[in-house]
Order: structure tokens, then sequence, then C-alpha cells
């Protein structure tokens, strides 16, 4: 008698001996199982069919199909483009872009950008949200006729900007609040209107000329809304500036 037979005999099996007959068990029922249906099946078809979404929006569909003892695995990546606000998808970046800017963005307001006409050239520019005209437009732009002697506080005249025809003080405007605007400096008034250039220089309209910018500019703007003042109007249009 076989080592093996003793030992079932004697009611003692190894541990090594039960799991080796446990996976034969398990593999002689798996195998079984295959082959009972393809049997009960007679041939006939099962499919599966599952999901995923990765974080990116890509959606992952992976097909399995069985016939008899055979699977088939088909996987196909179908990409979507998803608005992260309402959760639509699209087929393309340039659909949600499109669909965002349409239902979503504030245009180019949202990263505070603003579009001008400063002198005759119309101007794009990013700025900040408590960026002053007067800094914009001096600091970035490069119009250093524009002057600031009182340093912001809106008591000299100094700079002086004419805003869509309006005479305005650039240091207390918020720059973010020009988009759309007509701006015209001192080097704008001074090409718009020659005559009055040339009459500050024949009479000799300045000192030190720190605040003559501010002073030119207010007084162009008078002379495009009123052409022929009188003293009493002009004395009204330029009491605002000071001479430093």
């Amino acid at each position: 008698m076989e080592e093996r037979e003793k030992k079932q005999q004697s009611g003692k099996i190894s541990r090594r001996e039960f799991l080796k007959d446990a996976g034969l068990i398990v593999g002689g029922t798996a195998i079984g199982s295959s082959v009972l249906l393809a049997a009960c099946g007679g041939g006939g078809e099962t499919a599966t069919q599952t999901v995923t979404q990765t974080a990116t929006q890509t959606k992952t569909v992976t097909t399995t199909e069985q016939v008899g003892t055979a699977t088939k695995t088909v996987t196909q990546a179908v990409s979507k483009f998803v608005c992260p606000i309402d959760g639509k998808e699209f087929n393309s970046l340039s659909e949600l872009q499109a669909h965002f800017d349409a239902e979503h963005a504030t245009g180019t307001a949202a990263l505070n950008v603003v579009t001008f006409t400063v002198n005759g050239q119309e101007t794009t520019v990013q700025v900040e949200p408590n960026e002053s005209l007067h800094e914009l437009l001096h600091e970035k732009l490069g119009w250093t006729g524009i002057k600031d002697m009182c340093y912001g506080y809106g008591a000299c005249g100094s700079c002086t900007t004419i805003v869509d025809g309006r005479p305005v003080l650039s240091c207390l405007t918020l720059a973010i609040e020009c988009d759309g605007a007509v701006i015209e400096t001192p080097e704008g008034a001074a090409k718009t209107n020659p005559a009055l250039l040339d009459a500050y220089v024949v009479n000799a309209c300045m000192q030190c000329g720190f605040c003559t910018p501010g002073f030119f500019v207010t007084a162009k703007a008078l002379l495009d809304h009123t052409p022929k003042p009188t003293e009493d109007e002009i004395r009204e249009a330029l009491g605002g500036n000071i001479c430093r």
C-alpha cells in the first residue's frame, strides 16, 4: 500500500497534500464550468460592457463578447471635453471654448483686459483692478505728456486727459473703466488743435511748464464744445488747474 493511501486510511493528511488536492479540485471545477457553459449555451453569445471615465474626461468603453469558449474583448477610447461649470460634453476643444465664451465667460473683461483708442491708436492692454488711467498711460504706454504734481489726490489738474470728449482727472480714473473709450492726451491734443498749441507758445503760457499740459488739454476740451468761449467760461473751465 502506498504512503498516501496509508495516510487517508489513518485520517492523517499533511497540509501540503490538502492544498495540493484543493488546487486540483478548484481547477477541475473551473474547467468543468467552462465546458458546461458551452454545452448549455449551445454555442450562444453573451456580452458584457463596462464604461470607465478618467479624470481627463476620456471615456474608455470595453466590450467583452463570449461565443462558446472564445472570448473577444474590444476597447475603444472616446474623448469628451466637459464644461467645468455645467458638465455639458463636447466632441472638440473648440466646441467647449465656444460654449464657455457664450454661456459663462464675460469676454476679456474676466482677465481685466481693456481696449480703447488713445490719440487715434487702438490699444488693448491688461490692467490691474486698482490701476489708474494715469499710471496706465504714463507708465505702461509711455504718454509722458500727462503730469502729476499732487501725487494722485486730484488737486492740481496736471493729469487732465480727454475721455470721450470730457476732461477728466486721470489720476482719479480707473483704467478698467475705460474699456471702449476714446482718449486724448496732451500729445494727441497738440496734433488735433495745433492752433491752440501755437497760441500757448506765442503768448508764453508757461513758466516751468510742468502744469502746462493740464491747462492745455482742459482748454482744448473747452474749445471742442465751445469754440468761442467767454472769459467767465474760460475761468470756470480752467478753475481746477493749478500752476505749480
